[in-house]
């Protein structure tokens, strides 16, 4: 049972977000744990840093093909330390700031879950989300909002505690446990951080030598060698980094069979997201972060390339898939795949 304090009980702090809060609706418990008022306004209000986008929000054109914006992070908005400000209220009222980033994304975790139940309460019985997708009943953009809910979610306990313990000392927790971080949640330079490392790892494996240059052309999943798979896993980050390091320590690697039923798994879903895309309105409609999500998935580089390379390179995948198995062109850079056979 949760109880509502009267104004004046404890300090009040307003945070401005994206996702409009009724406080007269009661709440997952899960979600209810991490969002509560913090004790203190013993500092001054800071100035904002980019303070226009702090209500911003973003616009999707057409929610067919691209999921919800409250699948994304919302804008981090953080204070600008003014020359009489002192170094502790500095970094308290950043704290603040990150706090307040955290609580607006739990709450999209919470719109998201509500949304996700709606949608598939609405579907016919004994029909599955991937068969509503394939039959017209739900369209990509439904269907990625119940993907991303569902990943979010199973992530909720931990993250809440953590921000519930820590306050606005939770980025400093987080950043060494990003798996644990819902993707509304993720900062800026999480999701850099992330995407650099990920692309660092892949060039690694394509220079190991252990993937010849223009793919194995015909192969299935289960047909590709114990360097072939690993090589694919670590290209779409489906194994941690640790195993790579146990192998070069000699001791063992990542198991081949577990990351052989992950890639399965992976590649039924981008199966599934290119029929998607194609049916609900191609490349040309997807909003850029979401080419750069869909690239992401499909162990492709994104840094560096503006907005029509991405999607011209969606496009080139799109297209390669329906001469190709899709195993060619995990084992080889677009180069080689994207410019003939």
């Amino acid at each position: 049972m949760t109880t509502i304090l009267p104004r004046g009980s404890y300090s009040t702090i307003v945070f401005k977000t994206s996702v409009p809060v009724n406080t007269s609706t009661k709440c997952h418990p899960i979600f209810a744990l991490a969002v509560h008022p913090y004790h203190s306004t013993s500092y001054p209000k800071p100035s904002l840093r980019h303070s226009s986008t702090a209500t911003a929000t973003r616009i999707i054109h057409n929610q067919r093909i691209n999921a919800p914006a409250s699948t994304l992070p919302a804008p981090l908005v953080l204070p600008t330390r003014t020359p009489s400000q002192s170094a502790p209220s500095y970094y308290f009222s950043l704290g603040r700031a990150y706090l307040s980033f955290y609580k607006t994304g739990l709450k999209a975790v919470y719109k998201n879950y509500k949304s996700a139940r709606a949608l598939t309460a609405r579907l016919p019985e004994n029909t599955t989300v991937p068969l509503a997708l394939r039959k017209g009943l739900l369209s990509r953009g439904e269907w990625q909002l119940i993907r991303r809910s569902r990943h979010d979610v199973a992530r909720i306990p931990l993250f809440a505690l953590v921000v519930a313990i820590c306050g606005e000392f939770t980025p400093l927790v987080v950043v060494f446990m990003s798996g644990v971080v819902p993707t509304t949640c993720k900062i800026p330079k999480q999701i850099s951080g992330a995407r650099e490392a990920l692309e660092e790892r892949r060039t690694r494996s394509f220079r190991g030598g252990t993937v010849a240059s223009k793919g194995d052309v015909g192969k299935e999943v289960e047909d590709l060698g114990r360097e072939e798979i690993l090589h694919v896993g670590r290209s779409l980050g489906l194994f941690s980094k640790w195993w790579d390091k146990l192998a070069e320590a000699g001791l063992g690697g990542a198991p081949s069979g577990l990351v052989r039923m992950r890639v399965k798994r992976t590649l039924e879903y981008l199966d599934m997201d290119d029929f998607a895309i194609e049916r609900d309105g191609g490349v040309g409609e997807m909003e850029v972060e979401e080419v750069r999500i869909a690239l992401e998935e499909r162990g492709l580089d994104v840094l560096g390339k503006n907005d029509a390379q991405l999607k011209s390179l969606l496009k080139s995948w799109l297209q390669t898939r329906g001469r190709k198995p899709v195993t060619s062109l995990l084992l080889a850079r677009p180069s080689v795949w994207a410019n003939g056979d």
